[in-house]
């Protein structure tokens, strides 16, 4: 199965959003970088199932509001065929959240 982590800290802008999508998800470097080309690839290209992680929602820029809202619909329409999730799955810890050891 096919897990995607999407980190909106790093992932500011629709351009990177893409460009990371096309590297992670074997999306052919045609892609056309707008939601239109996202619908078509999560809905018809793209090999299914499939979990994308979207870590940090909170640093979501305007920008990609309409990514999400994209995501969101898609996964409604692939039956529970695209999941996805928010933050770390339970019982995981990111290592960018664990604390500091202690000396």
């Amino acid at each position: 199965m096919l897990t995607i982590v999407f980190d909106f800290r790093e992932l500011t802008s629709r351009t990177a959003f893409y460009h990371h999508l096309v590297q992670h998800s074997h999306c052919p470097q045609a892609f056309g970088n707008n939601l239109d080309a996202l619908w078509d690839w999560l809905t018809g290209g793209m090999t299914l199932p499939a979990v994308f992680r979207l870590e940090n929602l909170s640093c979501v820029t305007d920008e990609l509001t309409p990514v999400l809202a994209v995501l969101h619909e898609a996964s409604a329409a692939l039956d529970g065929r695209l999941s996805l999730m928010s933050g770390a799955p339970a019982g995981e810890v990111s290592q960018r959240d664990r604390p500091a050891p202690s000396d």
